[in-house]
């Protein structure tokens, strides 16, 4: 029986350096949700990027959050 990933959610999430506390990194995000599935990799950094430049705080990261069901055939 073959098992078939269908892609049902997509977020882009910033996290952004929120300075340090205690000597460790603390960090705020933020969660864009209902991106197109399909999305690719290199759109959504160039949109992390764009929407970093209006942020106060730094870019630590980018990341792709996928939500995605499996079925059975």
């Amino acid at each position: 029986m073959a098992v078939i990933g269908i892609k049902e959610r997509l977020s882009l999430k910033l996290e952004l350096d929120d300075g340090l506390v205690d000597g460790k990194q603390k960090v705020k995000s933020k969660t864009l949700n209902n991106v197109k599935v399909n999305a690719l990799d290199d759109n959504l950094h160039g949109t992390a990027l764009a929407l970093a430049g209006l942020q106060s705080k730094s870019l630590l990261k980018v990341k792709r959050v996928e939500e995605t069901a499996l079925t059975a055939e």
